[in-house]
């Protein structure tokens, strides 16, 4: 049996894309709903997303927004938390909620046939919740449960340690977003129904739809179930602008018995009002985004420190960081450490025309992929309100990365990449960390338990 070989034909270049467009309407009562129609998507996104900057919540009630936004569902004006939970389910809806530094969102995805009572329940967690005390005590015991649980895990030390250590102390990001036992526990039912009443309210709220519309009424929907929200809260306090901490500088938080170290190292970064924002993603992901990437061709390939490590540029509505996390090897820490900081150096000698096109073509080629679900989409708009951007800023981002040259990506990262000092985080065995890291000439060494 013969077979015919055929030569396959060639791939042509991928067409132009762009973020998908909206149509905006506003409620009875002026919120802002913005519907993405995502033909063949029948799984639908409703986000309602509020801003609630965290430097509204009490010094010493801090994580009061946290156990608001979970006790949102925990009952409402017209429903048990047990009502609610299976009404949700008779309509095949998922209900989710977070917080942000800047931002609450609350959102519910179901099928695009079951809309409009699903979207009923959506309001009526945002805007009648009961915030029983039985409830709101139960939350505020799980979360010191959680705290318990995040003080065990490396990576979440890190983090907190970092947050400590990069901001100033008067910056509401150098400490936990949900709180700490010593402010999550006097919290009441009184006090999480005082800050809702303060801080969330229709003028302060946009919603978003993400989902096939076909023959569907969203904004009458959306309109009908927001469109008699009342509140008392006033405008939305404005995003602190965050105070650094400068200078290189090395924090070893010990945890008996790890057999690995967790490493976090960075600095201040860009955050979206800044133009560069496209040219420090491609920066980012020529020397840490990807497995190919810089760092982790010397400290996975070629030295085997780790399974993996990633740098990043992120950043809420004000003021940004970078940063280099992964987990190495306990007797090669000072070793992964003293590599990692020589690479995060040398790239701001010069990233390559070759590195910054193969970084364009990842970051620019992938977006369609990102954004196929309606979800995403709904999250990422979501996102950009919350941070004080358009709704249609994933545009300007590509704009941003496609305009980018090699120059553009190399004084991005040399703005912000080592010009005040690089904060190195290590969570491991102090005992056998602590002799690894005199050599490294970052500073007096801080000590944590």
């Amino acid at each position: 049996m013969s077979q015919v070989l055929t030569t396959p034909p060639a791939v042509g270049a991928p067409g132009p894309w762009k973020f998908p467009e909206s149509v905006t309407t506003r409620t009875a009562v002026g919120t802002p709903v913005h519907v993405f129609d995502r033909p063949g998507q029948y799984v639908a996104t409703v986000r309602v997303t509020i801003a609630m900057p965290l430097i509204a919540e009490p010094r010493e009630l801090e994580g009061v927004a946290t156990i608001m936004s979970r006790t949102l569902d925990e009952g409402t004006e017209l429903h048990s938390a047990n009502e609610f939970a299976a009404a949700l389910e008779r309509h095949g809806a998922a209900y989710g909620v977070d917080v942000s530094s800047d931002a609450l969102h609350v959102e519910i995805s179901v099928p695009v046939s079951h809309l409009e009572p699903a979207v009923q329940l959506l309001a009526e967690a945002i805007t009648r919740p009961a915030f029983n005390q039985a409830d709101v005590g139960r939350h505020v015991t799980i979360r010191l449960g959680e705290i318990n649980q995040e003080r065990a895990n490396a990576g979440y030390r890190a983090r907190e340690a970092f947050a400590a250590h990069l901001f100033g102390p008067s910056t509401r990001r150098s400490r936990p977003t949900a709180g700490t036992p010593d402010t999550i526990r006097p919290l009441t039912n009184v006090q999480v129904a005082d800050f809702y009443r303060n801080n969330i309210g229709p003028e302060r709220a946009e919603i978003l739809f993400a989902g096939d519309a076909t023959g569907v009424d969203v904004a009458g929907i959306i309109d009908s179930a927001f469109g008699s929200w009342t509140s008392s809260a006033g405008p939305a306090l404005e995003s602190q602008e965050p105070i650094y901490l400068p200078g290189n500088r090395v924090v070893l938080v010990d945890r008996p018995g790890s057999v690995q170290s967790q490493l976090l190292i960075g600095c201040a970064g860009p955050d979206r009002r800044d133009p560069a924002w496209g040219s420090a993603a491609v920066a980012n992901h020529v020397v840490g985004g990807t497995i190919t990437s810089r760092v982790d061709t010397v400290l996975r390939e070629e030295k085997g420190y780790t399974y993996g490590t990633r740098t990043s540029f992120a950043a809420p509505r004000k003021g940004g960081t970078f940063s280099l996390g992964g987990a190495v090897r306990t007797e090669v820490t000072g070793a992964a450490i003293g590599d990692a900081l020589r690479i995060l150096r040398a790239a701001r000698d010069g990233l390559t025309e070759q590195e910054v096109q193969e970084a364009k073509d990842s970051l620019i080629r992938t977006a369609p992929l990102r954004y196929e679900q309606a979800d995403s989409v709904a999250q990422q708009v979501g996102s950009n309100i919350a941070n004080g951007v358009p709704v249609d800023f994933a545009d300007t981002y590509l704009a941003q990365i496609a305009a980018t040259t090699a120059a553009d990506a190399t004084e991005a990262y040399r703005r912000y990449v080592g010009t005040d000092g690089l904060l190195v985080v290590v969570v491991g065995e102090a005992k056998d960390v602590r002799p690894q890291l005199a050599g490294l000439d970052l500073g007096d060494l801080i000590e944590l338990g």
